[in-house]
């Protein structure tokens, strides 16, 4: 008896894996606990995306980041799932504190994706690839400030 047989193919054996796997990072990130609210907002952010980045940073992230690289072109559905799961929803709470108390407006989706990007960087890029250096705390570090001082210069006036 194998695990193959609860699945009509390999194929939905593997879909069904990252499937949930995605759902799990999902819940994850949509359940962990807001950044306080009382702090200044350029805390609150580096404090989301500290947790982000740490959590983006463990053997199981990277795999399925690597693994949907790999194979999503031959499992679209699964690059969709993926998107949905990680940065799209750490997206809408970054959004989320550059609107306290509102929903974020496509305008603050946009900035928010640029903090991301920016704080995520070379860095990350070179974590995916397996490349560790020396002080790359520190550059996720420096990256996260830049990404935040690009945020705050971005939104308008209240």
């Amino acid at each position: 008896m194998t695990l193959y047989r609860h699945f009509p193919s390999k194929e939905a054996l593997f879909e069904g894996l990252v499937t949930a796997m995605c759902e799990y990072m999902r819940e994850e990130i949509e359940n962990a606990a807001p950044p306080d609210i009382n702090k200044p907002r350029a805390d609150r952010l580096a404090e989301e995306l500290h947790a982000f980045i740490t959590a983006l940073l463990e053997p199981d992230a990277l795999a399925l980041y690597r693994l949907i690289v790999a194979d999503g072109w031959r499992f679209p559905a699964l690059s969709t799932v993926f998107d949905l799961s990680g940065m799209r929803v750490i997206r809408q709470r970054i959004a989320g504190l550059l609107e306290p108390g509102a929903v974020p407006s496509s305008g603050s989706l946009t900035i928010a994706g640029g903090i991301v990007a920016l704080a995520l960087g070379d860095a990350y890029q070179r974590a995916i690839m397996g490349i560790v250096e020396e002080g790359d705390a520190e550059v996720f570090e420096h990256q996260i400030e830049d990404a935040i001082a690009y945020g705050l210069s971005r939104l308008s006036p209240s």
